[in-house]
């Protein structure tokens, strides 16, 4: 029965009978958005108490719920509900034997309540059981369940949930395998779970007891214990506990043991504040080592002597001044203190891959709309690499803003500082070393017992790779040798300022001309090849933008398995011409210096930030881009499945569906090559539908001579099916001065067969040298309240020395989270390079 209908209709025989207001007014107050219905309906109106049993259904909001019987007041709002209790609460189901939920202020109570809770991990597409087709970096969700004798729920404003003696597991049937036992629980949904008392159940045998746990809901926390075997740590076993301090901190201790190693440990500190940028902001962490083999080496190059306690302290973390809210006044640090010039590789070899030498800097800013102000102080902590010192460096970066309303607008730069460079212990070494055999001519070069000291002097002098050493090559390389073991230094003020006038003619020709100025003063030099003490040199520079676009649309093309929904063909001529007249002495031992690279350098002044390398140039890059445009209801996708970016909504959006952008640059002065030409570049990309990229950079030369190579870097990430996911790339580069000769091949496949079996496997492969560099296999298993993942790895590091290992994985899923886990991925970021 319709529960208001029948209160109508008991109203009007009690207001027959008694005639009285308060009966009318009790009428009205029933008429709300509450529907209850069931089998059976009293009421009383001396209380305002509705009583309704037999199969008891209630609705209201976001609210349901199911019971046997069930009370309503309609003064206080509460809602009793007993016999069997169901409530389903924004997306959340609670059972229990009784359950009061108040319908005005959201607050919820119950006996013997069991829910459960969204929790997850960052993961990777087809990583530990994440579904592949989740796009990029995946939220892992599961759920975890609880158990509560008492349970109190929060208001519509406190989000939080009180519970006591209660009964905690993720493993979702009617014996969990293991749980834990608490006095009280404390939840914050979305955030974090404390519980106090805590014993921890394998069955219902009791294995250990602690007096507080908190769970991180978003984070990666509980107990991990990693065994496995690799050449270079010989049989380890990674054990870690990550837990949550308080509000602010999420913590990660570490203690290991590897029988070729010895034994280290250590901590991981995460700021809560900077959760989403913990890579650069809100870290400490400290790791040590006792290491029994510090002479291993599996890597085929020199190895260094290392002490036998080695260890790594990191710090980064940004403070906002005067605090603790965000302000335009911030101080920024950066400080790393490792042991020796092998520690990364030898126990973080991701870190290695990535940032092997990091910086120690710490820096006050200030910024505005106008402008990024910096006092840096840039120093040395390390003595086995060389450093660049900034002791101090002020800096002012002009953003790019218009002259009040001239249509000019006006972008700059000013820096200045004290700068040097230390070298390394080993490098100096080293450098001795040649400087000896140098002094000998180009036969005691030559003579060198190891091989390599003529390679090493090609390299000095900034010769091609290839190129033959003579007498003048070793004199050079001698200067050069000196001038870096004394260990330049110097006084430097540099200001540039650019003034555009970006201008539209005809509605379709965009013309922007660029006029800039500037002035780099040198003082107090150390280090200079010619005894070269102070230089001041002017810089002025001229530029022009031209580009214009074309445009066809054919709004009737639809193709569906391809994504087109209409389709919009953007053509963009474009001009960028760049003259730079900025003399330079050979007497500047030069700190921000140009490093070798592939890639075309910038012509935009503003952009070089290599300002002792700034050189006189005279050059225009022409080319086309060709754009492909369609509607979507999203912008951007990653290859994965994923796609994002919806501001407004809508289908209407527009998405570029394929792009293609070639060049080339012509010279009359080439700072670098002395070309007249430029290699050939051509960039495209083609995203059709969110499980296909393909990107393809390629780079062809036109003319004979230095500077003149072929490169090709090529992927694709294709999603044939959801339990599906390859991907596969090529990068090639040919006759490069700098870079040996490569032809790298890189592949990755995952499957998951079904909801319980998965497969994973890479390779790097260098054709060149037919050089298998690197493979992994890795096969899942889903054992219900378990993942078993057994993978093998092999690396060839050449000049016969390779690192190979195996690892059996039992991940316990979502809470407490215990896995046996090492990343074999080489590259989970894709196309061969990334971490």
């Amino acid at each position: 029965m319709n529960f208001p209908r029948f209160c109508v209709t008991a109203l009007v025989c009690v207001l027959a009978a008694a005639g009285t207001v308060r009966g009318q007014s009790l009428l009205d107050s029933l008429t709300t958005d509450l529907n209850i219905r069931g089998l059976t309906t009293t009421m009383d109106p001396e209380t305002g108490i509705a009583t309704v049993s037999g199969d008891v259904h209630i609705l209201y909001g976001d609210v349901e719920m199911r019971c046997g019987s069930a009370q309503y007041n309609q003064t206080t709002g509460e809602v009793v509900a007993k016999d069997g209790v169901t409530v389903w609460r924004a997306g959340t189901i609670y059972h229990g034997e009784s359950i009061t939920y108040n319908s005005i202020t959201g607050e919820m109570s119950g006996h013997n309540v069991i829910t459960g809770l969204a929790a997850g991990a960052p993961g990777m597409p087809g990583m530990s059981g994440t579904p592949i087709s989740s796009g990029g970096v995946a939220k892992s969700t599961g759920m975890v369940f609880f158990k509560a004798e008492d349970f109190r729920s929060g208001s519509k404003l406190e989000n939080r949930i009180d519970a006591t003696n209660v009964s905690f597991t993720s493993h979702d049937i009617q014996n969990p395998n293991y749980k834990m036992g608490a006095k009280e629980l404390t939840v914050y949904p979305d955030d974090k779970a404390i519980l106090r008392d805590v014993k921890v159940y394998a069955g219902d045998t009791s294995i250990f007891w602690l007096p507080k746990v908190t769970k991180s809901l978003d984070n990666d926390s509980g107990y991990r214990f990693s065994p496995g075997y690799q050449s270079r740590w010989g049989a380890f076993l990674l054990s870690q506990y990550a837990t949550q301090i308080g509000d602010h901190t999420y913590a990660r201790y570490k203690f290991d043991l590897r029988s070729k190693r010895g034994v280290g440990g250590g901590v991981d500190l995460f700021s809560m504040r900077h959760r989403n940028n913990v890579i650069n902001f809100g870290t400490l962490k400290f790791y040590a080592v006792n290491d029994s083999g510090a002479a291993t080496n599996l890597a085929g190059s020199t190895r260094y002597p290392v002490n036998q306690k080695r260890y790594r302290a990191n710090f980064q973390h940004r403070i906002y001044l005067p605090g603790p809210d965000v302000s335009t006044w911030y101080l920024d640090f950066d400080l790393n203190k490792i042991s020796d010039i092998h520690f990364y590789e030898d126990f973080f070899f991701n870190d290695f891959r990535t940032n092997r030498e990091p910086d120690n800097q710490v820096s006050l800013v200030h910024t505005n709309d106008a402008y990024v102000a910096t006092l840096m102080a840039k120093f040395k902590m390390n003595n086995f690499y060389r450093t660049t010192t900034r002791l101090p460096e002020l800096s002012i970066d002009f953003t790019r803003r218009p002259l009040w309303n001239s249509g000019i607008f006006h972008q700059g730069t000013i820096t200045a500082g004290i700068y040097g460079e230390v070298v390394g212990n080993e490098e100096q070494a080293e450098l001795i070393r040649l400087q000896r055999l140098g002094a000998g001519g180009l036969p005691g070069v030559l003579a060198d017992p190891l091989g390599t000291a003529a390679s090493s002097y090609l390299a000095i002098d900034g010769l091609p790779r290839g190129s033959v050493l003579n007498a003048a090559g070793v004199t050079q390389g001698l200067g050069l040798i000196t001038s870096r073991l004394q260990e330049p230094n110097f006084g430097r003020f540099h200001t540039y300022h650019e003034f555009l006038y970006p201008k539209t003619y005809m509605g379709w020709l965009n013309v922007t001309p660029r006029f800039g100025a500037g002035v780099t003063s040198y003082s107090s030099i150390a280090g200079s090849l010619t005894g070269l003490k102070s230089f001041t040199r002017g810089i002025l520079h001229l530029g022009l933008d031209v580009s214009f676009k074309l445009t066809k649309t054919w709004s009737d093309v639809q193709v569906e398995s391809l994504g087109i929904n209409g389709i919009r063909h953007v053509f963009q001529p474009y001009l960028n011409y760049s003259y730079l007249d900025a003399k330079q002495s050979t007497g500047i031992p030069a700190i921000d210096r140009l490093s070798p690279t592939t890639r075309p350098r910038s012509i935009d002044v503003p952009f070089f930030t290599a300002v002792d390398s700034l050189r006189s140039w005279n050059v225009a890059r022409v080319g086309f881009r060709n754009l492909f445009q369609t509607k979507r209801d999203y912008m951007l996708t990653n290859g994965y499945g994923g796609f994002f970016g919806t501001p407004d909504g809508g289908d209407d959006q527009t998405y570029t569906w394929a792009g293609i952008n070639t060049y080339v640059d012509i010279f009359a002065r080439d700072p670098e090559y002395g070309r007249d030409i430029s290699n050939l570049y051509n960039e495209l990309f083609w995203r059709p539908v969110p499980w296909i990229t393909v990107k393809s950079d390629l780079q062809l030369p036109i003319s004979n001579g230095a500077g003149s190579f072929s490169e090709a870097n090529n992927g694709i990430i294709w999603m044939p099916s959801r339990n599906t996911s390859m991907e596969m790339g090529h990068q090639y580069v040919s006759d490069h001065p700098f870079f040996q000769d490569s032809s790298l091949i890189y592949t990755r496949f995952y499957a998951r067969f079904n909801e319980n079996y998965g497969f994973n496997m890479n390779h790097i492969y260098e054709a060149d040298d037919g050089t298998l560099q690197f493979q992994s296999y890795s096969f899942s298993r889903d054992l219900s309240s378990w993942i078993a993942s057994l993978g093998v790895m092999a690396r060839n590091n050449r000049n016969g020395a390779s690192d190979f290992g195996f690892l059996l994985t039992f991940t316990l899923k979502d809470f407490p989270r215990l896995s046996f886990d090492m990343d074999v991925d080489p590259n989970p970021g894709g196309r061969g390079s990334r971490q």
